[in-house]
């Protein structure tokens, strides 16, 4: 593993599920540890329900505003707010207001990172 910094506005882009995605560290970079990138979510994107089987899921939110679940709790978060999502536990979210939210999301063990990467569509 080696040390390293990514500039803003630098990183592979990829749209995947609505969003796109600019991967900061990958699980490749972290030896499998953990998986960063910004996420830019448009108005009204909903992630339907879902669950990631042995991995946590984290955002911290720079811009906008999102409302979810997660198992049998709901929350609403605006900019400078962070949210822990456990893994193995449903849930989903949803971009509220009509403007963008920009999202740090992070994962760990590293996985989403490279299903992002996997069956995302490539952006230059």
């Amino acid at each position: 593993m080696s040390f390293f910094v990514r500039p803003a506005g630098d990183g592979d882009r990829y749209a995947f599920g609505g969003a796109t995605f600019t991967v900061k560290a990958s699980g490749t970079d972290t030896e499998g540890r953990v998986g960063v990138m910004e996420q830019a979510a448009p108005a009204g994107l909903t992630v339907p329900p879902h669950t990631h089987e042995g991995e946590d899921e984290m955002f911290y939110v720079l811009a906008g505003e999102v409302r979810g679940f997660c198992g049998d709790e709901h929350f609403t978060a605006a900019t400078g707010a962070f949210i822990f999502l456990p893994r193995d536990v449903e849930h989903g979210l949803e971009v509220v207001g009509d403007r963008e939210a920009t999202l740090l999301t992070i994962v760990g063990p590293a996985r989403f990172d490279a299903l992002v990467v996997e069956q995302g569509t490539p952006l230059t």
